[in-house]
């Protein structure tokens, strides 16, 4: 009768199944992303959707992945809840993320307020369970780098309460200065802390290269020099002082120099070779040019609303050039490490994703610095479907081994089901 009851019993989801399914939804949010390219112009809030889908949506997705996966293995304990916990902050974060869409797109305040709450809860049970891994966890090398993610999801709750307060008031002069810190707040803070923190790991993992005590140090020092940073930056709209903008960009410059300082020095050792190293690279740089340009900008614009308007030309390289870019080559080189569940798998899913990868890694930068330049509005277009093209997609776009690589090469390379772990 136990034996029945054995093989009655559901399998348990494997751990190759379970990132897949996760990132499924990481995948979902960036097919809802080439959408919004091909449809912005149908909507009546163009700019909002083509920056939020990827980075609100595919972005934050990624991140409530794998910073819990990182935390895992960087405490070397697993969080409370599981993969159960995680499939409903995945959930809370998705509705969220549709509600709050859906209200600014139907000019509905309600909803969109109602959303960013829903998105809120999910990023504040998220750093709850951080901070209990943390407090429990023992002394690990590498542990205090998951102090990056704490620091991201805090700073990004803050960046939701912006949000939320433009929706409520809706004053177009306050708007002008509340938008600089939600910019501040989210891109560089809530992404850009959590891959800089990521990358101090993943960045030689990709390369091969070592890990030299030096990087520690320098992943220490840098995150007050980042938080401070964005915290000036932001600080400026409430004040009303657009220079600390600049002196807040400066900082946060001055902590990224600490991290790319190590990087570089892992590059000249073991150069990068594979789409996941030039797309992080190029990514890193693309968002250090737009922190130089957002100081800049902020400094030579005469008022806030002249200086809104400039930044948005900073939108291309943020969320194609970094937001995207990152977590396109940080995904081509997780996925097939963690779930195609064996190391033969593994290798085939890793050469299929880099299939091309120098032409499409050159191509896709190539078109955001191409959209930089004066153009009109329809080439603009161009520029912006160029990368995720739908008849460029096997030699171009850095997502188009999405489509059939993992099915296909788990199909060739997989191990029997009792092997899987």
């Amino acid at each position: 009768m136990g034996n029945d009851r054995t093989r009655l019993s559901p399998r348990r989801l494997s751990r190759r199944d379970g990132y897949l399914l996760t990132n499924s939804v990481v995948l979902a949010w960036l097919v809802l992303a080439v959408a919004a390219i091909v449809g912005h112009r149908f909507v009546s809030q163009p700019l909002w959707l083509l920056v939020h889908v990827p980075l609100l949506g595919a972005a934050t997705a990624a991140i409530l992945v794998w910073s819990q996966h990182f935390a895992d293995t960087l405490l070397r304990r697993p969080v409370p809840g599981g993969r159960p916990g995680l499939a409903v902050r995945l959930g809370l974060h998705s509705l969220g993320t549709l509600m709050l869409g859906g209200g600014v797109l139907a000019g509905v305040p309600a909803l969109a307020i109602a959303g960013g709450s829903v998105v809120a809860a999910a990023i504040a049970v998220h750093l709850g369970l951080l901070g209990m891994q943390s407090r429990g966890a023992l002394p690990a090398r590498f542990a205090p780098l998951v102090r990056y993610y704490l620091a991201a999801g805090a700073v990004f709750l803050v960046g939701i309460a912006v949000g939320v307060v433009m929706a409520v008031v809706r004053d177009p002069a306050l708007t002008d200065r509340a938008v600089t810190a939600h910019l501040v707040l989210n891109v560089y803070g809530w992404i850009g802390l959590t891959a800089l923190g990521t990358l101090v790991l993943l960045w030689p993992t990709v390369l091969h290269a070592r890990v030299e005590p030096a990087a520690d140090r320098a992943a220490a020092r840098a995150l007050p020099l980042l938080v401070a940073g964005i915290a000036v930056a932001a600080l400026a709209s409430a004040v009303d002082v657009r220079a600390l903008v600049a002196a807040g960009m400066v900082g946060w410059l001055a902590g990224l120099a600490l991290l790319g300082r190590e990087g570089v020095r892992q590059a000249r050792a073991m150069p990068p070779g594979t789409f996941a190293g030039w797309s992080l690279a190029a990514a890193t740089g693309w968002l250090a040019v737009s922190a130089v340009a957002l100081g800049v900008a902020a400094m030579a614009a005469p008022d806030w609303a002249t200086f809104r308007a400039s930044t948005v030309a900073l939108l291309g390289p943020l969320v194609a050039g970094f937001g995207v870019q990152v977590l396109l080559g940080a995904l081509s080189h997780l996925l097939p490490v963690v779930a195609l569940g064996s190391p033969a798998a593994a290798r085939a899913g890793a050469a299929e994703l880099d299939r091309g990868g120098a032409f499409r890694a050159t191509a896709f930068n190539g078109a955001i610095a191409i959209y930089l330049l004066p153009m009109p509005s329809l080439a603009r277009c161009c520029c912006r479907s160029w990368p995720s093209g739908w008849r460029w997609r096997r030699s171009c776009s850095p997502c188009a081994p999405w489509s059939s690589a993992a099915a296909s090469d788990a199909a060739r390379a997989r191990r029997p089901i009792g092997a899987e772990s």
